[in-house]
């Protein structure tokens, strides 16, 4: 009766396979063999008696957090000491806890059984019939080949149970006994680890509850991006901008984004710039037209550091303590022209006076090309005043030369008595004509 051939066999079969062992990803477990009991037909000590054949089958399901549903079968041919034999059976319908949940022991795996079954084929145990339920609880230990085939073995001690029994109105008696199992443990099936309907084979991320568009990956901010390729995985975005949201559309994420409500440019960190001066809006002082930064992004066309909507004079250079406007702009010339006395063209000290600020007029506009014209009264033959006013006209050109001023900047013009300034019928009109005017030429 102790014929071990068929363990010997299958443990064979065992050592050359190559499946994986229960888990959440192949969560199916058949285990073969045989089996073992031990139980007292004869009212004297309980005697072992081990099946010589393939007498033992288990079909378990794992759950999950190291618990696995397990449903078995075992045959048995018992031998009474009268000499007849009695074919014992049982079904057993119960959990396992697997050890490995709270200490990793490598390739043992020791388990704990619990569970209610029910046992038959013993003539005589019971008044009506050969079955009883029983109850049980035992030990288990597995050994996986290489994280292959498992050896199983297992150890339950069965309680007759006189109440669960009685629920069928039966109660007629049974036996309590210990039952061994031994065989050889294969694992299947295609699991779901992270039970979110997607396959472990085809799960992107078994191991995460996914969705099933996205190959079982998580999308936390359901913008259709698994959680791996967003950037920004708890707030819903673009694919362009790998799953970062883009609040203004101006293609730089919020994240990145110095004004995320206002559409910008990349050069300003998603800020706009009206007026592309390369200068943000919000620091433009002049938003709309585009200037520089010394000007805070103002325009200023004369160069002269004040900005055009603060300059007086846009189009001249000046000072910003005269509001942008030069101190002597060459329109202070039409007032100072130079008269002379009667027959005179030589400069006396009124005429110094005046003429320095000429002087300075012609270099706050070093640009400027000034014609010095002459001029006379009528006092005398016209060939005499010509030369009069263009002797004028040069002294007045020598002297500035000889104060710094470019000569190619100066020309001189004579016209004589021809353009008179005012009346040459009195002294005092005569006077005035006796003079040098300073005329800008374009």
């Amino acid at each position: 009766m102790k014929n071990y051939t068929f363990i010997m066999m299958l443990l064979l079969v065992g050592f050359s396979a190559s499946l994986v062992a229960q888990n959440d990803t192949n969560p199916w477990n058949i285990t073969v063999g045989t089996n073992a009991v031990n139980l007292d037909l004869s009212g004297k000590d309980g005697e072992t008696q081990v099946s010589s054949n393939f007498s033992y089958l288990e079909i378990s399901r794992y759950i999950g957090g190291g618990f696995s549903i397990d449903l078995a079968g075992t045959l048995n041919n018992l031998d009474r000491e009268s000499g007849a034999e009695d074919l014992y059976y049982s079904f057993d319908l119960g959990t396992s806890l697997s050890a490995n949940q709270i200490l990793d022991l490598g390739k043992f795996e020791p388990s704990l059984l619990a569970g209610v079954g029910i046992a038959g084929g013993l003539s005589g145990i019971s008044a009506s019939s050969d079955d009883f339920f029983v109850t049980y609880a035992g030990l288990g230990l597995n050994y996986w080949f290489s994280d292959a085939l498992a050896l199983s073995l297992k150890s339950t001690y069965k309680i007759y149970s006189e109440e669960l029994d009685g629920l069928l109105d039966k109660g007629d008696g049974g036996l309590t006994y210990l039952q061994y199992t031994a065989g050889l443990s294969f694992a299947f099936g295609d699991g779901d680890t992270d039970r979110d309907g997607v396959k472990d084979s085809v799960d992107a991320c078994p191991e995460v509850a996914g969705l099933e568009s996205l190959n079982g990956c998580p999308d936390d901010d359901g913008d259709g991006i698994k959680n791996s390729d967003d950037d920004c995985p708890l707030t819903a975005g673009l694919a362009a901008l790998n799953g970062c949201p883009d609040a203004d559309g101006d293609g730089i994420k919020d994240s990145e984004d110095a004004c995320p409500n206002v559409a910008g440019v990349t050069a300003l960190n998603g800020c706009p710039d009206a007026d592309g001066d390369g200068i943000t809006d919000a620091d433009d002082a002049c938003p709309n037209v585009a200037g520089s930064k010394e000007m805070n992004g103002c325009p200023d066309a004369d160069g002269d550091g004040v900005a055009d909507k603060d300059d007086k004079c846009p189009a001249v250079a000046g000072p910003a303590s005269n509001d942008g406007c030069p101190e002597y702009p060459l329109s202070m010339l039409a007032d100072y022209d130079i008269n002379f006395d009667l027959e005179k063209y030589n400069i006396d000290s009124q005429d110094v006076q005046r003429l320095s600020t000429v002087l300075k007029v012609l270099l706050a506009n070093s640009g400027a090309n000034i014609s010095i014209e002459g001029h006379a009264d009528n006092t005398g033959e016209e060939s005499y005043n010509n030369p009069l006013s263009k002797n004028r006209s040069k002294s007045i050109k020598d002297y500035l030369v000889n104060l710094g001023i470019e000569e190619n900047r100066l020309s001189t013009k004579a016209f004589g008595e021809a353009k008179p300034k005012a009346s040459n019928d009195t002294e005092e009109g005569r006077a005035i004509n006796r003079r040098v005017e300073f005329k800008v030429v374009d």
